[in-house]
């Protein structure tokens, strides 16, 4: 069984990759004790490299696996204690880990998409929040004196 979400989780990228091997059937089902082990090697693999790079790395869960080898859907979860992370480095961080597993995935098969969090720089968004409430204000105060 896979961690639930953390609660301070600021960033989710979900992350597809395909390893290099036959499918087996029995990954299909999220309760199968090979979908348990499959999933505790590639985190016990993957995560290293996460927690290496990134400080405020939370962890890694993987939703499901599908036919095409074994494609692994996985979500890697960012807490705020760090950096904003781009998807790019993400996915940068697994390319340059490859040699480091005992899986072999196909590195043109790997895809990291945001699924949460403000990848806008923290400067530039309470610069656009700032622009935003002094235009409010202003167009409050022309409403008020018509």
């Amino acid at each position: 069984m896979t961690p639930s979400a953390p609660l301070t989780a600021t960033a989710i990228f979900n992350m597809i990759f395909s390893i290099k091997e036959t499918f087996d059937p029995a990954l299909s089902n999220t309760s199968s004790p090979q979908f348990a082990a499959k999933s505790t090697n590639i985190r016990n693999q993957v995560e290293p490299l996460y927690k290496k790079a990134f400080k405020n790395f939370a962890l890694m869960q993987i939703v499901k696996f599908r036919n095409g080898s074994t494609v692994t859907e996985s979500n890697i979860y960012m807490n705020s204690s760090g950096p904003n992370v781009t998807a790019t480095e993400v996915k940068n961080i697994l390319i340059n880990g490859l040699s480091n597993l005992n899986f072999i995935v196909d590195p043109n098969s790997i895809k990291v998409t945001q699924t949460l969090g403000n990848s806008m720089s923290p400067v530039i968004a309470s610069s656009l929040s700032m622009i935003w409430m002094s235009l409010l204000t202003l167009l409050l105060s022309v409403a008020l004196h018509f």
